[in-house]
């Protein structure tokens, strides 16, 4: 406030007058500057409104010095070229003369000038020249295309047009546009609308034998091919989608969170000799050779003395948490590549991962990666980077609370920052309707988020129908991949193949409302869809083996696992422990399919601040164009799943009402009235068992009998079964 007072006082000074104090503080900045007495007023005040008011930019010594390096070159100009530069203007101005010239002195303060402008405001003058030329060219092309279709529009209106004195019965004459519907209403009134026209010239005489009649012209939607060209029905541009050149977010929409990262020497030296003396004790004798700091924990490589087995410091892991005071304690024996054990102590203070730092890290920006996804950094702090197309699909899985959907959301913002909608579809289904909701509206997605389980099941019908369909296509083509056919296409100035990414925020839900179905099209998109570009994103707070079973593990080899429980969790995710051993809060092990082991990593955090930000730059692109032929055709296609969940066996009929007489039902009790195997007879009761026939599996006593039967023939007549 003091300073803006003192830029006010000093102006009413210079323009008040007077014989006050304040008017000779006046004079004296009109003699120290002349004409530009105001540049130091109004730096005054600049200064004083950008310490009032905050802006996103702080404003540094040397923006302050280019201002003030500007001001004094344009005062040293004024007086150099005979104007009131003021005291200042014409010392710098003199001095500069004696040096170099009057010519020089000039071409000096307008490079200072220009120099101090760039260093201040931060803009390239190369890239305003550009710019300006640019923005001539596209107008000198604008008018040289005006023009064109000025002198194309009069050629047309010279045309010569067809009289309808013929002696045929009602000939009508092709038109394009306007023209075709007006002749349709004079023609209902006049018998001969264009009575007055000019006859045609002889060379188009042999044009009305292809004139064909107005009302098939109306019902017709193909083109004749027998017109001549001047007659041609265009069609509309409006009828074709808009082509759009999207641009790409810029990074610096994203949050850029200076995170501390301070370890104190004292603590890492203090941690390594409590490391090794805990050791000692035991009889165990290992070195402490080398410290990577992370941002949630540090790992110390510790190296065995010859003839140290691992599995003696492994067993010791309780006893160094209690050393360290640090829990929980994981051990990575050996580090993959190294010959050395890695121990991992949590850190004091977690220092947060902002996506800005991994998408701006050498691993994101590096190249070499189709879809890179921003992961997060390792235990030395170093950015770890995925390529979903080598993947090819990921399984995300943990406890409740522990960064899934934060880890969703940047995996997700990843994809924005680098794929237009046109390289990528993508496809989003949230049963929880909370976690993906804010998506909708984005031009990237295929249908809006789903949130009904039924639609989710046609949703994952239509990207098996879609992968088969895309695999016709390549066989066409005569190519392998997606990539290859890209490649094709391009050069044949053909529209690429979008990749597709199907997101699935909870696949525990769904498994429960159709476990058989969602389980058989989800394999089946993981063991195929790769070549075609399909790639499957899948996360679950349930790592369960009902959830994810057997198959899906198989098909999904690339893995995140949060922190869980225990360690049979663990093993349901990585086939492996050290998941319960995780701090949370996006601490997780990380295993793609070319890692023998998982890698511990600090997620990358973004905020839905950030998020709001990419989805709100991405929609004033333009609106999303959704597929409706993807609930469409979900819905109409049938699933094929296995031949025992397909249709029912030929017996099923005779075994209901049997049990049902019986008053219970059993394997064996099918087996000897029927008999059958095995096999087929406790397929025929798991049968019974889902449509709610018999009851549940009680050990070595019958499953009791929920149907009698005119409730077993309401049933068969449901299914269509006699």
């Amino acid at each position: 406030m003091a300073t803006v007072g003192a830029a006010l006082l000093s102006a009413l000074a210079v323009l008040g007058g007077g014989a006050t104090p304040l008017a000779r503080w006046g004079h004296y900045l009109q003699s120290l500057f002349g004409s530009g007495w105001w540049l130091p007023i109004l730096a005054l005040g600049i200064s004083g409104g950008l310490l009032i008011v905050p802006t996103h930019r702080a404003v540094s010594r040397l923006d302050l010095g280019a201002v003030l390096a500007a001001g004094l070159a344009v005062l040293s100009l004024d007086s150099l070229f005979g104007g009131s530069g003021g005291q200042v203007g014409a010392g710098v101005a003199d001095v500069l003369t004696k040096v170099a010239g009057p010519v020089g002195a000039a071409i000096l303060l307008i490079g200072i000038f220009l120099i101090s402008l760039i260093v201040a405001f931060q803009f390239s003058l190369g890239a305003v020249i550009l710019s300006v030329y640019g923005a001539l060219r596209e107008a000198r092309e604008e008018r040289s295309r005006m023009n064109e279709l000025a002198r194309s529009a009069d050629r047309r209106g010279g045309l010569p047009v067809l009289s309808l004195k013929a002696k045929t019965p009602d000939p009508q004459l092709l038109l394009g546009g306007a023209e075709l519907h007006a002749l349709a209403n004079v023609a209902a009134a006049d018998e001969d609308p264009l009575a007055d026209y000019c006859d045609p010239e002889p060379g188009l005489a042999a044009a009305s034998a292809n004139i064909l009649p107005l009302d098939r012209l109306l019902e017709s939607d193909e083109e004749p091919a027998s017109l001549p060209p001047a007659f041609r029905v265009i069609a509309d541009s409006e009828d074709d989608e808009p082509l759009i050149e999207w641009k790409l977010p810029p990074a610096t929409l994203l949050d850029s969170i200076t995170a501390r990262r301070e370890r104190m020497a004292d603590e890492i030296k203090g941690n390594a000799k409590k490391i090794e003396t805990a050791l000692a004790h035991f009889g165990v004798q290992a070195k402490v050779v080398a410290v990577n700091p992370g941002p949630a924990v540090t790992q110390y490589e510790l190296q065995p003395a010859v003839g140290v087995q691992v599995k003696r410091i492994v067993s010791l892991t309780n006893d160094l948490a209690l050393a360290l005071a640090a829990s929980p304690l994981r051990i990575e024996a050996p580090i993959p590549g190294k010959s050395v054990i890695g121990i991992e102590v949590p850190n004091r203070a977690a220092s947060i991962v902002s996506l800005r730092e991994v998408v701006e890290s050498p691993a994101f920006t590096g190249g070499g990666k189709t879809i890179a996804l921003a992961i997060g950094n390792d235990v030395s702090g170093k950015g770890v980077v995925g390529d979903l197309t080598k993947m090819p699909h990921l399984l995300i899985a943990g406890a409740t609370g522990q960064g899934k959907s934060v880890c969703i959301n940047t995996l997700i913002a990843s994809l924005l920052l680098q794929c237009t909608p046109d390289q990528l579809r993508l496809v989003m289904i949230d049963p929880k309707r909370v976690e993906l909701s804010n998506y909708n509206g984005l031009p990237h997605l295929a249908v809006p988020v789903i949130v009904e389980s039924h639609q989710a099941a046609a949703v994952l019908r239509w990207a098996v129908s879609e992968m088969d369909r895309r695999y016709k296509l390549l066989a066409a083509e005569g190519v392998r991949g997606i990539l290859g056919y890209n490649e094709k296409a391009v050069a044949q100035r053909a529209r690429p193949m979008p990749y597709v990414v199907i997101v699935i925020d909870e696949l525990a839900d769904l498994m429960m409302v159709a476990a058989g179905e969602i389980e058989e099209l989800v394999c089946r998109i993981a063991q195929l869809a790769r070549a075609v570009g399909i790639h499957l994103v899948i996360a679950t707070q349930r790592p369960s083996t009902d959830i994810i079973t057997g198959l899906i593990k198989a098909n999904i080899p690339s893995r995140i696992a949060f922190a869980v429980s225990s360690q049979v969790d663990s093993r349901v995710i990585l086939d492996s422990v050290g998941a319960e051993k995780l701090l949370g809060r996006g601490d997780m092990l990380y295993q793609p399919i070319d890692a023998g082991k998982p890698v511990r990593i600090q997620g990358a955090f973004v905020s839905d601040t950030e998020v709001e930000a990419l989805i709100g730059f991405w929609k004033a692109q333009g609106a999303p164009r959704f597929m409706q032929e993807v609930l469409d055709e979900g819905a109409n296609t049938i699933w094929e799943g296995p031949a025992s969940e397909r249709r029912l066996d030929p017996l099923f009929a005779r075994a209901a009402r049997a049990v049902a007489a019986d008053g219970g039902a059993s394997v064996s009790l099918v087996q000897r009235k029927f008999n059958v195997g095995y096999s087929r007879a406790g397929r025929i009761v798991d049968q019974l068992a889902e449509n709610r026939v018999i009851g549940g599996y009680q050990g070595s006593k019958s499953r009791e009998v929920l149907m009698n039967l005119p409730d077993i023939d309401e049933l068969l007549e449901r299914l269509g079964i006699e």
